[in-house]
């Protein structure tokens, strides 16, 4: 970020307020960061200061201030701190918006915004990797993507990079494009559309126009980079004024890829002749990879540059990470749940040999609607036609359902194991658990399924591959 205290209080036409008259510099003092977190201040950075469901963030000002904050923004007077500030707005998350939108009209920097059901986080970082060997550029951090993590992420961007990657979700119509409008991106990609967050959008069709909003915040230099395999967004595409570039598995996509194979963290294949080989577990990796391919394209890198950019990939914590934990092995996609990603960790589970049990540690998919039912029921069933399962640990308001079609699919009554909660679920696994044995863990997210984990942690710990 390159912000001055001036450029703060011009872009949200706050009240300024300066410790020391006349201002050092003045008022040309380069910020630090800016933090939202008392907690997470560090010397130099502007704490902004924004209200909250169970506490208010000005309440907190003395404390950012203490932890050496160079200013505070909030919506009440604060003493600034010698060579500080504060900042007085009416409404702190208006003018944080405000503060970003000023800020994305000085930045040269490309914007790329990637959207999707899910894989956002995992195409992301794919996209960084491709880029960052031989250009200057940043990526969303952690899961910075709603109406406080884009601009947050917009304003990590320094007025030098090259580019800036950012995630954009949504769990309501409107709200991606609301985000899109703000980012201005160059390129917006989407990586799949499918059944999540069916209770907030009310079905396909609707979350199909949500993620497509981002398309409409695409002017006509701008382009689109999406899944190709999927008609719906052919379809959708159609009304695009951007260029496209089409990823997928058919013949008929821009970026395609041949000779897929995985295992052992590897995923292999081949576009147009030049090997890949990516650090991930999991084939279900590759629409991620394909759509960071179509982006590197777009900067110009060459198949061979965008192969050493992906071969370096780091997976994200939490999706589909394997670690190795004594004699046992665990499958940590703890971080969210839906019937897609759901189906594509029980087909990487099945990837794992005979040496033990290939076991299910699952929670509830939540915001299906009323789809919840057959969904959950269609997963008891996935559980042993892809996932190749010999033992099923299921907690939350669906536990039931997806035993029964774990059952109805021929999964043993003494194989199936109903909990009450995570932590349940760990107790009585670690109960049953032999060397050998693989463990899936996943949920979503208000499941905290990462308690299972957390409890085979346990052991000693190492992450594979």
């Amino acid at each position: 970020m390159s912000l001055s205290i001036q450029d703060l209080s011009a872009a949200t036409g706050g009240r300024l307020c300066l410790a020391e008259m006349p201002p050092r510099d003045g008022g040309l003092t380069p910020i630090g960061r800016l933090v939202i977190d008392s907690r997470q201040v560090q010397p130099g950075d502007v704490f902004w200061a924004l209200p909250g469901r169970h506490a208010d963030g000005a309440d907190f000002a003395h404390e950012a201030l203490a932890r050496g904050a160079l200013g505070v923004v909030a919506d009440r007077p604060v003493t600034p701190l010698p060579g500080g500030f504060s900042l007085k707005v009416p409404d702190p998350q208006l003018a944080l918006w405000e503060l970003a939108r000023w800020y994305r009209q000085h930045l040269t920097a490309t914007v790329i915004a990637v959207t999707g059901s899910v894989g956002k986080t995992t195409t992301r970082q794919m996209i960084h990797s491709v880029l960052a060997p031989a250009l200057r550029g940043i990526a969303s951090p952690k899961n910075y993507n709603n109406h406080l993590g884009v601009p947050l992420s917009l304003l990590t961007a320094g007025f030098r990079d090259d580019y800036a990657v950012l995630e954009v979700a949504g769990s309501a119509s409107g709200e991606i494009g609301a985000l899109a409008e703000l980012a201005e991106p160059e390129i917006g990609v989407i990586t799949c559309i499918a059944d999540a967050h069916l209770g907030s959008f009310g079905g396909y069709d609707q979350v199909l126009r949500a993620k497509g909003e981002l398309l409409g915040a695409l002017g006509s230099h701008a382009c689109a980079v999406l899944p190709g395999d999927d008609r719906r967004v052919r379809q959708m595409a159609t009304g695009c004024g951007a260029k496209v570039s089409w990823f997928g598995r058919g013949a008929d996509n821009d970026v395609t890829a041949t000779h897929v194979h995985s295992g052992n963290g590897q995923l292999c294949f081949q576009v147009d002749e030049q090997s890949f080989r990516v650090p991930v577990w999991g084939r279900h990796h590759l629409t991620a990879a394909l759509a960071a391919i179509a982006v590197g394209r777009l900067f110009g890198r060459s198949l061979s540059e965008i192969a050493a950019g992906l071969s370096t990939f780091q997976s994200v914590p939490m999706r589909c990470e394997v670690l190795q934990c004594g004699a046992v092995t665990a499958i940590n996609d703890t971080y969210n749940a839906c019937p897609i990603s759901m189906k594509a960790a029980l087909a990487l589970l099945s990837e794992f040999g005979n040496s033990g049990r290939r076991i299910v540690a699952c929670g509830d998919m939540v915001e299906l609607g009323e789809a919840a039912e057959e969904l959950h029921y269609q997963l008891g069933q996935d559980v042993i036609t892809l996932g190749a399962a010999q033992q099923l640990f299921a907690c939350g308001k669906f536990a039931r359902t997806v035993a029964c079609g774990a059952r109805e699919a021929g999964m043993p009554d003494e194989a199936v194991t109903l909990c009450e909660n995570a932590q349940q679920t760990a107790d009585k696994l670690m109960a049953t658990l032999q060397p050998g044995d693989v463990v899936l863990a996943k949920g979503s997210r208000v499941m905290q399924m990462e308690r299972v984990v957390q409890t085979l942690a346990g052991y000693p710990v190492a992450r594979v591959a």
